[in-house]
């Protein structure tokens, strides 16, 4: 570990954790966590061959009970309730305008991360950068897989191919999320205008 590197080349042995005799657990790297201990303070629950909810059982008097040494500390703020509207504000279903398309990313193995993807073995398998739409959008479009596409959003026009999707919905447009030529400000933009570029 970094404690043992830092003193390597005095002794390859850890010297011994400062002691603090006030503290309620056992002082050490490793520490104490088993159940055997009659103790109302409790760092965490661990016991052999129990997953870590299931290990609050050897702590207590019964299963769901108290802890068998006494509940630590006194509860200061009682609760009053689950007040929040959760079912207040609930969005509208999807509906885009006619002619407008919402932009979402589409997020690559190789690619969009932005530090893996300046490793030159990750660069080889980069795809070049496109627009997805769902089968449905295209064929209103009339354009086929591969087909050139102009989209205009937030000011900016873009010129890609076509890749068909089976994963977009109608209203959506997909971009590939960390690829050159895509500025990660468009995503949640609206597509104002999507035509076949002039070959």
């Amino acid at each position: 570990s970094g404690r043992t590197a830092m003193r390597a080349n005095i002794s390859v042995h850890e010297p011994r954790m400062p002691q603090d005799i006030d503290t309620a657990f056992a002082f050490s790297m490793e520490g104490y966590s088993g159940s055997a201990e009659p103790r109302s303070q409790v760092p965490f629950a661990w016991s052999p061959g129990w997953n870590s909810p299931q290990a609050w059982n050897k702590f207590q008097d019964e299963v769901g009970g108290h802890l068998r040494a006494g509940d630590p500390g006194v509860r200061l703020i009682e609760s009053s309730g689950d007040k929040l509207g959760w079912f207040a504000n609930v969005p509208g279903a999807f509906s885009p305008a006619q002619g407008t398309w919402q932009v979402v990313p589409f997020y690559h193995l190789f690619g969009s991360e932005e530090t893996s993807s300046k490793a030159a073995p990750v660069q080889e398998r980069i795809p070049q950068a496109y627009v997805a739409l769902a089968k449905s959008e295209a064929d209103r479009l009339g354009v086929n897989e591969g087909a050139l596409l102009n989209l205009s959003v937030a000011g900016q026009t873009l010129r890609l191919p076509l890749r068909i999707s089976e994963e977009l919905g109608a209203g959506l447009v997909a971009l590939p999320s960390g690829l050159a030529g895509i500025p990660p400000a468009l995503f949640g933009k609206t597509v104002d205008a999507v035509q076949e570029a002039a070959q």
